[in-house]
């Protein structure tokens, strides 16, 4: 797979290439009739995706001028003539184009499959409680009924199979799809195991056959496996943060934190969720000032950078539930340290106060 410049993510060059795809699609149905019909592709058609020009067959060279030229002014030409020259060579180079001065008659469903490999996130997916999870490549695009459709590698395909047939042999085979792993032990010819998938309904067995049953499932090119794509309930597996929060398993968690930097430090995860919790009402807190009292600890302010943005007792921004819970994580947080820990954690520092000498700012993690 070509990999994308600096300056142009593999998002904008799949966003780019679907538009490709498209005016593809608008020339097949002009000249043919039939929108899956193989077109001819030249580099006026990438010169309008990097435009960012409506799909159109044609080519409006006054309209690409003017967007071309707008995107001068708005500073965004060097960008797009990135895109541009990207759009260029990953056609070039996924569809053996000369990548000199390429053009061909292709189908836009090549081009969209490109696009999604640029999509694609490694990630972990399961259905519900009963099947995962499993490591897998998804597109987020690529939905059936709001359900991903994961390829993966033979590893996991065999981990998949293992689960399929545990539940067949405790449920019944009648109401199970089982996943089987076909390995010859050799390899063909680019090193690739020489293996296959089969999928086998059995509930459909009785009335429709074996033939009509079963689903024989080859590697793609990158040798992986598309298991229950389109059919099967596929979602996202998810992990809990600190924070309380759950999130898909390839990304941050709403407060940033990853899976990969988790605090263990009470004091530490109390910021973190502190400011999750806070940031609901008030997304722009950065941070908040506590008063530990008889070891209660309590929000007396929240601050905006240097503005106070609201306190414990108003009720403007936040409500008296979502203080609540901050104070019971900052207590549960004071609770599990020793006093010397407040003046070593980061993010804590102790306020002269006429009123409490107890009295600490807690400075939010940078979102």
């Amino acid at each position: 797979m070509t990999h994308t410049t600096p300056d142009v993510t593999q998002t904008e060059l799949a966003a780019a290439l679907v538009i490709v795809a498209r005016i593809a699609q608008a020339r097949a149905m002009r000249a043919t009739g039939d929108p899956n019909a193989a077109v001819h592709i030249d580099r006026r058609v990438c010169l309008q995706a990097a435009a960012g020009l409506p799909v159109a067959a044609g080519f409006d060279r006054n309209a690409w001028v003017t967007a071309w030229q707008a995107a001068r002014e708005d500073g965004s030409l060097p960008r797009r003539k990135a895109l541009y020259r990207q759009l260029c060579q990953t056609l070039a180079d996924e569809l053996d184009f000369d990548g000199g001065s390429w053009e061909g008659e292709r189908e836009q469903a090549e081009i969209y499959r490109i696009a999604s490999r640029l999509r694609s996130v490694d990630t972990k997916v399961c259905i519900d409680d009963t099947l995962g999870p499993f490591e897998a490549k998804v597109d987020p695009h690529s939905l059936w009924n709001g359900f991903l459709s994961p390829r993966f590698t033979l590893d996991e395909a065999r981990k998949l199979a293992d689960q399929t047939q545990r539940l067949a042999e405790e449920y019944g085979a009648d109401g199970v799809d089982t996943v089987h792993v076909i390995d010859a032990g050799g390899k063909n010819s680019d090193g690739k195991p020489l293996a296959f998938v089969l999928r086998v309904s059995w509930m459909y067995m009785e009335d429709e056959g074996a033939k009509q049953s079963t689903l024989i499932i080859e590697p793609d090119d990158e040798g992986r496996y598309s298991i229950g794509g389109w059919e099967w309930c596929w979602g996202y597996a998810h992990w809990t943060c600190v924070c309380g929060r759950s999130a898909h398993w390839h990304e941050r968690c709403w407060c940033r934190l990853s899976r990969d930097y988790q605090p263990t430090a009470p004091l530490e995860i109390a910021r973190w969720t502190v400011a999750a919790t806070l940031r609901r009402l008030a997304p722009s807190a950065t941070s908040a000032v506590i008063d530990i009292h008889e070891g209660l600890a309590h929000i007396l302010r929240v601050y905006a950078g240097g503005e106070e943005i609201d306190t414990a007792d108003d009720g403007e921004v936040f409500d008296t539930e979502t203080l609540g819970a901050a104070d019971t994580c900052l207590q549960n947080a004071i609770e599990s340290s020793e006093p010397a820990d407040l003046a070593a954690a980061p993010g804590w520092e102790h306020v002269p106060d006429e009123r409490s000498a107890n009295v600490y700012r807690i400075t939010f993690p940078t979102l």
